[in-house]
Order: C-alpha cells, then sequence, then structure tokens
C-alpha cells in the first residue's frame, strides 16, 4: 500500500474519532438541575424590579380600598335689622356623614385584591418569560459554540490531509486539483466557524441586554424546568386569568351597586339671639338621590364586567392549550434527539466500512470511475460531520424546547419578594 493511503488512513481514523462526538462529550438532551444563581440572576433584571415595585405598589392599595367618607362640618354666622330696628345674631353648626352605596365598600376591597393579585402573576408571567428566553438564548449560544467546535476539528483534521496532499506534489505524485478542492472545503469551513461564533455571540449580547448586564458580565450556565414541575394549575398565566375574574366579579358588584341610591345624614343645631332672649333649634337632615340615571349606566357597566369574565376564562383556557403543546413540543424534541443520537451511531458504522472499502480498494490499484481516493476521503469526513452536527441540531432544539418551559413554570418560583 503506498505512503498516501497509509497516511490518508491514519488522517481518516482519527478524524472519524474525533468528528462524532461521544455521549459523555455531547449536549445532551437531560434538563439542568435548577440553579439558584440563574434564577437570582433573572430576578435581578430592571425590568423585573420594576414589575415587583409595581405589584408592591397594588398590594398597598388594598388598604386604601373602601373608604369611608370623611365626616363634613360647615359652621355659619349672621346679622339680622329687622324692622322698627329688630336686631338678631343668628349662627349655626351643620354636621353631615354621606354613607356609601350598599355593598359599593366590600366590591371596591375584592377588586383591590384583585388588581393586587393580578400585579403579582403579571410579574411572575414576565419572570418566566425573561427564564425562558434567557434559557434559550444560552442554548443558542451553547449549540453554536459546540458546532464551531466540531468544525475546527474537521478543518484540522483537512489540514493534515492538505499536507499530505502538497507533499506528494512536492515529490510529483498527486493532483493539484485536489489540493485547490480541499483548500475551497477549508475556506468554506473557516466561514462557517466565524459564523457560529457570532451566532453564539450574538446569543450572549441579547441575553445580557434583556438581564440588564455589561457587555462583558458572567451569564449563569444553562438551567431548565423538569417537565414534572409544570402543573397547568400553578401557572402565572392561569394566576393572571383568576385574578381578571375576580376583578369581573368585583366589577359587577360595583356596578350593582351603583344602581342604589347615596344617602347621607346630618345634624344642625342654630341658636338665635334676640332682643328679648335666646332661641336654639336642633334638627335632623336626610339626603337621598333618585337613582333612574345610575340604573341605566349600571347595566352597561355590568354587560362589560360579563364579557371581561367571559374573556379571561377564554384566556385560561388559551393558556392551558399553549402548556400542553409546549410540553408535548419538549417531548417530540427530546424523542428526536434520542433518535438522532441512535442513528448517528449507525451512520458511523456505515461510514467505517465504507472507508475501509476505501483503503482496500486503494491498496488493491482499483480507482473507481477514475475518482481520486483523497477526494472519497475527504467526502467520508464530510459526512461524519454533517452526522454530527445533525446530532448537535436535534440536541439543541430539545434544549430550547425545554427552556422555553419556563414560561409555564410555577408562580411560586417568582415571588415579589425575592
Amino acid at each position: 500500500m503506498s505512503a498516501p493511503v497509509l497516511f490518508s488512513r491514519l488522517a481518516v481514523s482519527l478524524a472519524v474519532l474525533a468528528i462524532l462526538p461521544p455521549s459523555g462529550r455531547s449536549q445532551g438532551t437531560e434538563p439542568a438541575a435548577r440553579s439558584p444563581e440563574f434564577l437570582e440572576t433573572v430576578l435581578q433584571a430592571p425590568a423585573l424590579s420594576a414589575a415587583a415595585r409595581r405589584a408592591v405598589a397594588a398590594r398597598e392599595r388594598v388598604g386604601a380600598a373602601g373608604k369611608l367618607a370623611d365626616v363634613t362640618v360647615e359652621g355659619m354666622g349672621s346679622r339680622m335689622v329687622g324692622p322698627m330696628d329688630e336686631r338678631a345674631t343668628m349662627w349655626e353648626v351643620n354636621v353631615r356623614q354621606a354613607l356609601p352605596k350598599r355593598g359599593e365598600r366590600a366590591a371596591d376591597r375584592e377588586r383591590a385584591l384583585a388588581i393586587a393579585a393580578m400585579a403579582e402573576a403579571e410579574y411572575a408571567i414576565m419572570a418566566g418569560e425573561m427564564a425562558a428566553d434567557t434559557a434559550m438564548a444560552l442554548a443558542e449560544a451553547e449549540g453554536a459554540e459546540t458546532r464551531a467546535r466540531l468544525i475546527e476539528r474537521q478543518i484540522d483534521r483537512l489540514d493534515a490531509v492538505l499536507r499530505n496532499i502538497e507533499s506528494q506534489l512536492a515529490i510529483g505524485n498527486g493532483r493539484i486539483a485536489d489540493r485547490l478542492t480541499v483548500q475551497s472545503r477549508i475556506a468554506t469551513m473557516q466561514l462557517m466557524v466565524e459564523e457560529e461564533r457570532t451566532m453564539a455571540a450574538d446569543a450572549l449580547a441579547e441575553a445580557r441586554g434583556r438581564l440588564g448586564l455589561n457587555p462583558e458580565a458572567a451569564l449563569p450556565g444553562f438551567t431548565a424546568l423538569p417537565t414534572a414541575e409544570i402543573n397547568a394549575d400553578e401557572a402565572a398565566a392561569i394566576h393572571a386569568a383568576s385574578a381578571r375574574i375576580e376583578e369581573a366579579n368585583a366589577m359587577a358588584k360595583m356596578a350593582r351597586a351603583s344602581a342604589k341610591p347615596m344617602t347621607s345624614f346630618g345634624l344642625r343645631f342654630e341658636r338665635e339671639r334676640r332682643a328679648m332672649g335666646a332661641a336654639d333649634t336642633l334638627g335632623l337632615a336626610f339626603m337621598t338621590d333618585l337613582p333612574f340615571r345610575s340604573r341605566r349606566y349600571s347595566m352597561a357597566e355590568n354587560r362589560a364586567a360579563d364579557a371581561e369574565r367571559t374573556a379571561a376564562k377564554s384566556d385560561a383556557s388559551a393558556a392551558r392549550f399553549r402548556i400542553s403543546s409546549a410540553l408535548s413540543r419538549a417531548e417530540r424534541a427530546e424523542r428526536l434527539a434520542l433518535t438522532a443520537q441512535r442513528l448517528s451511531k449507525d451512520t458511523l458504522g456505515r461510514l467505517n466500512a465504507e472507508y475501509d472499502a476505501l483503503v482496500q480498494a486503494a491498496g488493491a490499484g482499483v480507482s473507481k470511475m477514475g475518482e481520486s481516493t483523497i477526494l472519497q476521503i475527504v467526502e467520508i469526513l464530510e459526512k461524519t460531520t454533517d452526522t454530527a452536527l445533525q446530532v448537535i441540531q436535534a440536541e439543541t432544539a430539545a434544549r430550547i424546547a425545554r427552556a422555553e418551559l419556563w414560561r409555564f413554570a410555577p408562580a411560586s418560583h417568582f415571588p415579589t419578594n425575592s
């Protein structure tokens, strides 16, 4: 067997071992354990801090709900000059208390509680979105970096093949076309490496920008939630829909209360001083309105509350469908990744057999259809790399699907006081 073929056999053997990542070096499809560092970094994002303060503000407003009107005090003095030079001095004090409409204060408190719960749920939704987007960016960056390292390993192997070709050309053997083909392939793959590294850098920059970190700040490692932790009843989106339903119920109660008349009571004390002596007057006042207009407005508000309640129920149903879809998508992506890993082993076996047949044919002096043995070796390298890239792509897709589950994490994972 000639020296070029022996050298190529060694180069391809090393390439096949290096390019297809063994199971211990692959990204894997199992999610990383939930890292406190990951959640801590996400929850410190400026956008989440603002949302948390808004939730706290909504909770504080509960104490101001259902207010009772203050007592009003009115004082008045007057001087009277009548016929026959009759003179009198009068002064009076009025004390009034406006009473709330029946059921209005309780409905206002219920509405404030619902708004506070909705603000906390919106915070949890935003935190889940932030965690999902960050984890997806980390998964994309890791996948791009893994692909870049894989392509770099093939470039190293092709460099070895190129050096072998050049050494054979130096002694008058080989073909110049082979060298040009390998050089073109190396240049193409170098561009692929740069593209993958750019994709990784862009994904990390996007994650830092979303988290409010400096361009050079360290990022936490990839973290995903196990599917067992996803419970539709505990999802923040379901909590938000439930809070909107409660708000609609409270608004309906307020609408019914607004149709009732408003009343107020008052106490009046008057003293009049005349020449013949003082006269005191004590009176009790009652005031109410006639709500013939308010009832029409109340009916419109009640219909609006019914529509809001129906919309919130539809939002809850849509959220449950999204959760179910995300779980099934993650399961399918994981099955695909496992299938890709299994089939890649079979493909590697076939490539090894193809390589052995190529070496035997070259050793026997057979050249099928006049093709260059070197180019056939390069083709095997490319097939091997393509197989590994498919595995990496499937594993990355599985990790991204797992990362998306953060959107539906239980609301308890994102407390507003964290």
